[in-house]
């Protein structure tokens, strides 16, 4: 059966390709990271259930789907953790079941240990409000202990049948071995388990005929996920190759994950090939703990922010590209280029946004969540902001600022050092091309854009021409005083001129008519100073923006300062000077 012919269908019975008798019932709500995925197996000699997840009504759902199935034919219930987090587990003892119905619950050595010992960090409980309980229910099932020989490798059950776990290691072409074992669901049907760490010590994968579960390991390089307690570079490179030569098997067509829907196989394959460079890069991801959860926070709330200030001059300008659009004729070139934008879509994901920093201070729920929740929507806006007809309409300069502080944002949260790997310059360099760039917007023909209306090209060259004409610096008189040394700083050109540039259009959009910008080198420092004789109120400007342009600057080694006095408002960047670049 090929991959394309096998479709998943949430919250109804259908049967497991790849085996005489067995079917699932899989549970998929809305992708979250409070509550996970649930897959229920009806198998001849049990149900089985992996990942009951942390949410009730779930709960309530999958207790009713085991108490409908059980009328049918009655059945011992073996639940399995695809690891010990929160979102997979918190539910695991909370089960409703027809009185007399046995219950055996599985799960990895290590897991088994951290919910026995009510481990906050291991099972990831710390993220969540409230102080959710951790499971307390007995693990009879023990997974991948580390001392096998000790312990019985079965257990009875009270129909006086044997529940055997196997243990059978598959050895990699590359001479790693897979941790694998096995049990019995009857009429020569088998669930088969591998040991797959990285994300968590704990994690495992599951096999049903063609179905392969694979708990949260294809999110565990995301950023917000990479960094966990428990996350390991090592492992999770490991576990993504042999996974990566289990889907090579024919056997296996559909991949299911904790959150979210599943995929083909091939769909896996090519998602953790991806997954496995830039997993690569993750040599010194800082550990993600509650304390750095909540820096992350303020940080991403001073970034959203910044973002909200960008993304209202976006909104301003695809409305000024609805006006112009709406003067042409409906089969014009303005029509094709208008459907390629899809601005109802953009400006669905801008509204998004704007709502994610509301979330932040009114919103009771879990910093973690709302953190993941700007990561989603970050990568999702690059994607739309990458494409080149919104690239060429909006300025490649304002489109490329928005896109840096979103992928710093997305760095940030990864906890990769992104500012060192950056090229610095001189700061005399960069103030002179930003000040000839605020200066060089074009006054369009009034007529420019209908002459240019039946070529697409033509056409989007005027309209750019057009929206460039509305810079918030195009009618500020500036006065450069350079530095005669040289001014080379440890910043990022692009950087530098994405703070000044930001720094600017906001004086503009406070009043300021005049800005004197001077460059100085004292004392093994580089000074920027932003000026205006006219009275702006420098609050104004927003707290938030200024301490996350501080942030940035004080991660190189520098500093910004607001003053405000009676002869105006200025801005002063202090960065260590460089010898040479």
């Amino acid at each position: 059966m090929s991959d394309s012919s096998i479709k998943i269908e949430p919250n109804i019975w259908q049967r497991v390709p790849g085996t005489h008798s067995v079917e699932i019932f899989p549970i998929i709500p809305k992708t979250n990271c409070i509550s996970s995925n649930c897959f229920i197996f009806s198998a001849q000699d049990a149900l089985v259930v992996v990942d009951p997840g942390a949410n009730r009504e779930q709960t309530r759902q999958i207790s009713q789907v085991l108490t409908d199935a059980l009328a049918l034919a009655r059945r011992p219930i073996l639940v399995f953790l695809t690891h010990c987090h929160q979102d997979h587990s918190q539910e695991a003892g909370d089960l409703e079941l027809p009185t007399g119905i046995e219950i055996k619950r599985f799960a990895h050595q290590a897991g088994v240990e951290a919910m026995k010992n009510r481990d906050p960090n291991l099972t990831v409980a710390y993220l969540y409000l409230g102080n959710p309980g951790i499971c307390a229910a007995p693990f009879e099932g023990i997974l991948f202990r580390s001392n096998p020989e000790s312990e019985p490798s079965g257990f009875e059950l009270k129909d006086g049948r044997r529940i055997e776990l196997h243990t059978e290691p598959i050895a990699m072409p590359d001479g790693a071995t897979l941790q694998r074992q096995w049990l019995a669901l009857g009429d020569g049907n088998r669930l088969e388990i591998y040991h797959t760490p990285g994300h968590s010590p704990c994690s495992i994968s599951l096999r049903v005929g063609s179905f392969l579960i694979l708990g949260d390991l294809p999110f565990a390089a995301n950023p917000g996920v990479c960094g966990l307690n428990g996350w390991n570079h090592a492992d999770l490179l490991k576990s993504l190759r042999n996974v990566n030569w289990l889907l090579e098997t024919p056997e296996i067509a559909v991949c299911c994950p904790g959150h979210g829907y599943c995929i083909s196989a091939q769909s896996m394959r090519e998602k953790l090939r991806m997954m496995e460079a830039e997993a690569s890069n993750l040599t010194d991801v800082p550990l993600l703990d509650a304390e750095r959860i909540s820096a992350l926070k303020i940080y991403v709330d001073e970034l959203l922010e910044e973002m909200t200030a960008l993304l209202t001059i976006f909104s301003g300008r695809l409305y000024t590209i609805s006006y112009y659009l709406s003067l042409l004729e409906e089969e014009s070139a303005a029509g094709r280029i208008l459907a390629t934008l899809d601005i109802d879509r953009i400006d669905g994901i801008l509204s998004d946004f704007r709502r994610i920093a509301e979330a932040f201070n009114t919103s009771a729920i879990p910093e973690w969540t709302v953190v993941l929740k700007g990561v989603q929507v970050a990568r999702s806006l690059r994607l739309i902001l990458s494409a080149d007809q919104v690239q060429q309409l909006l300025d490649f300069h304002l489109v490329d600022r928005a896109q840096r502080r979103l992928l710093d944002f997305l760095s940030v949260v990864h906890g990769l050092q992104f500012l060192r790997t950056e090229q610095p310059r001189a700061a005399n360099e960069v103030v002179t091309e930003l000040l000839k760039r605020a200066k060089k917007a074009q006054s369009a023909q009034a007529n420019d854009l209908m002459e240019a209306v039946d070529d697409d090209q033509a056409f989007l060259q005027a309209l750019t021409r057009r929206l460039e004409a509305h810079s918030p610096l195009r009618n500020i008189d500036f006065e450069f005083t350079p530095a005669p040394q040289e001014t080379n700083a440890n910043i990022g050109a692009e950087r530098l001129d994405d703070i000044l540039t930001n720094l600017l259009e906001g004086m503009a959009g406070l009043g300021a008519k005049q800005i004197s910008v001077t460059t100085s080198v004292a004392s093994g420092q580089v000074e920027i100073r932003l000026s205006s004789r006219e009275q702006m109120d420098a609050a104004a400007f927003g707290k938030r923006r200024l301490d996350l342009y501080n942030r940035t600057l004080g991660w190189l080694g520098g500093s910004l300062e607001c003053n405000q006095n009676n002869r105006g408002a200025e801005f002063v960047m202090r960065l260590p000077a460089l010898q040479s670049i």
